[in-house]
């Protein structure tokens, strides 16, 4: 029989196989036949479909249908999800598609920016010149506004009036905005106020008083830039006093870990209060300096030499020789006469020093520092050491005002010694639960070894007496006599044999009978 089971199934074996089945065993043999056929077909499509990739998402409905227009026109496969707002494509095409679509105007459409200016058109007007740059203005915006993570998609809405001649009757722009948010997501105040000003830059003459924010629910979100002056100096005074507990925590950590590396955790406490300028001042200091440099030197010399005799006549009107009343002087007639007029200008020597004192400044710093006595003393040396050394870290600066105050007190320890003492008595419980824990295991484990040690025993024991039988035993490989002598020989032995073996080993007996059973 095992020669025979080496060879696959022949065709009556299975047409005979089929027939023995009951109507339900066939018809859960064709149900399941059919099923694998099923999920062979769509794991087989599943596998030799090729991968889709979004080529475009949060697109409106009608770039989405341009869109699919052109790649039907190109024959190129496509599937539509997220409500039509995202069109996948073939992964190997995605970045070309991209490049094609671009590149032949089908993603301008109606949101086009200053690409509506690339093509100059022969007679258009003043009008829609104006159209053109406020359409293409507003699309910028939009598509800038959208690059933040939060917004899904945006409309922007622009004003801009006529140009008047008039001063006094030009009308300021306006820009009203429409935000879409992703799902889950908000926009910080800080956000807000950066959308208004980036949209104010962009709009010459826009004011940021003069731009209005919504999103799709209808809350209005410039309200959170445009508050009141009260507000917002109660804004700063919280900003102030956040800066202020800030630095007041970081110098506490570090006093509070070089006491406790010194005299141990839980045994001194560090308070630190900082005085800080948050007033911006501006100081300009002009010096002047005795002395200066020359800035000009002029030398001026007259000179005369003769007698009466050399006077020359009288020239020409207007020149000096003939203005009346001049005379020469006393010391210069018949002799010689020289003057010399110097000047000499100096430049002030001017110094100008501005200081800028930026907020924030740190004014004085008192520290105070409490030890534990521990219901003893600290002596003096002590507290010049723990003072020296606090002073060092901090960045004490007698001349600024700065304060350290150190005393030693006993401090309250009854809830630490408590909670020490509960924290001991849980500690030792979960030891106990431990090794509790740990004895079941290795009970249940010993167990087990006994378990399996007995259970190899009875199947050694079950083993050998088979072993025993097997002489006796036909063998089913084996091919049957051909004398029915010995045949009807072998069925009483047979069964003398199967009786005794029931008698000693019922389940053993049970066991061959099943065996035999199957093998038939």
């Amino acid at each position: 029989m095992s020669e025979q089971r080496r060879f696959p199934l022949k065709l009556d074996d299975i047409r005979g196989k089929w027939q023995v089945l009951s109507n339900a065993k066939k018809i859960s043999v064709i149900v399941l036949a059919a099923a694998i056929i099923v999920i062979l077909i769509f794991s087989g499509q599943a596998l030799l479909r090729p991968r889709m990739s979004p080529l475009f998402t949060g697109l409106e409905p009608a770039d989405a249908g341009r869109i699919t227009a052109k790649l039907k026109e190109l024959g190129v496969p496509y599937e539509l999800t997220h409500e039509g707002k995202t069109i996948l494509v073939q992964e190997d095409k995605v970045y070309d598609l991209r490049i094609q679509l671009a590149s032949d105007g089908t993603l301008l459409g109606s949101g086009a920016g200053f690409e509506l200016f690339d093509q100059t058109k022969l007679g258009s007007t003043d009008f829609e010149r104006r159209l053109n740059y406020q359409r293409a203005l507003q699309e910028e915006l939009r598509r800038t506004i959208v690059q933040l993570e939060e917004v899904e998609q945006a409309r922007v809405h622009l004003t801009l009036p006529e140009p008047s001649v008039f001063v006094t009757e030009t009308t300021p722009p306006s820009v009203s905005i429409v935000l879409k948010l992703n799902p889950f997501s908000r926009l910080e105040p800080n956000q807000i106020r950066g959308i208004i000003h980036l949209v104010a830059g962009s709009v010459e003459n826009l004011t940021p008083e003069n731009i209005t924010i919504l999103d799709t629910y209808g809350n209005l979100l410039s309200d959170l830039y445009a508050q009141d002056e009260s507000t917002q100096i109660a804004e700063a005074t919280l900003k102030q006093l956040e800066v202020k507990r800030t630095f007041e925590r970081e110098l506490e950590q570090r006093v509070q870990r070089l006491l406790d590396r010194v005299l141990g955790p839980g045994q001194a406490i560090a308070m630190l209060t900082a005085e800080l300028d948050f007033n911006s001042r501006e100081t300009t200091v002009i010096s002047y300096e005795e002395g200066g440099v020359p800035r000009s030197h002029t030398i001026t010399r007259e000179t005369w030499i003769g007698g009466e005799e050399n006077i020359p006549n009288l020239g020409e009107a207007g020149t000096d020789s003939n203005i009346p009343g001049y005379v020469l002087p006393e010391e210069a007639e018949g002799g010689f006469y020289e003057r010399i007029d110097e000047i000499t200008n100096y430049e002030i020597n001017e110094t100008n020093e501005t200081e800028i004192f930026a907020p924030g400044r740190l004014l004085r710093l008192h520290t105070a520092v409490v030890v534990n006595t521990k219901n003893g003393e600290v002596t003096p040396m002590q507290v010049e050491q723990i003072r020296n050394t606090v002073a060092a870290a901090v960045g004490y600066q007698e001349e600024r005002g700065d304060s350290i105050d150190v005393q030693g007190m006993n401090f309250d320890t009854s809830q630490w010694d408590a909670l020490q003492k509960l924290l001991e008595e849980e500690e030792q419980q979960e030891q106990l639960r431990q090794y509790v824990r740990y004895g079941v295991l290795g009970l249940v484990g010993l167990l087990l070894v006994i378990i399996l040690v007995r259970f190899l025993a009875k199947r050694r024991e079950q083993t050998v007496e088979v072993d025993e039988m097997t002489p006796v035993l036909p063998d089913a490989t084996e091919e049957a006599l051909p004398s029915e002598v010995e045949t009807a020989a072998e069925e009483s032995n047979l069964n003398q044999q199967v009786r005794r073996l029931a008698e000693k080993d019922p389940e053993m007996a049970a066991f061959l009978i099943r065996a035999w059973l199957t093998e038939e």
